[in-house]
């Protein structure tokens, strides 16, 4: 069928997130996030239309939202040639310490997204 297999959609979120920190310099080397380690709690992938191998797509990204120790990013995968959806979805993860325990995300954080989404307060 030539088609893109379903579990490659999860790495191209996580390629469309770390182009989305780099572009806030909130990344560095090979961290996603500078400041503070996390974790993918939650990922939800809603197919819409079919990708066929080699089509170019394009991955939008947004913060959805910000809480204590967990923050969500938006995705929408589109056909660049079409402009047609291809899937949307969601990543949730969990900030966190050295031993794996929930931390507070730190303000840096969220004060770089609230500025970059125009939220009018910082979650």
């Amino acid at each position: 069928m030539g088609i893109v297999f379903h579990g490659n959609y999860f790495t191209y979120l996580e390629v469309g997130r770390v182009e989305y920190l780099l572009n806030l310099d909130l990344a560095e080397g090979l961290r996603p996030i500078r400041d503070f380690e996390n974790v993918v709690v939650a990922a939800h992938l809603d197919f819409k239309s079919p990708a066929r191998l080699h089509d170019l797509l394009c991955i939008d990204v947004c913060t959805r939202e910000i809480g204590k120790s967990s923050f969500t990013f938006g995705f929408r995968i589109r056909h660049k040639q079409e402009n047609r959806i291809v899937a949307l979805g969601h990543t949730t993860h969990c900030a966190i310490d050295q031993d794996f325990k929930p931390i507070k995300v730190p303000l840096n954080f969220r004060e770089t997204i609230s500025r970059y989404e125009a939220w009018k307060e910082i979650s």
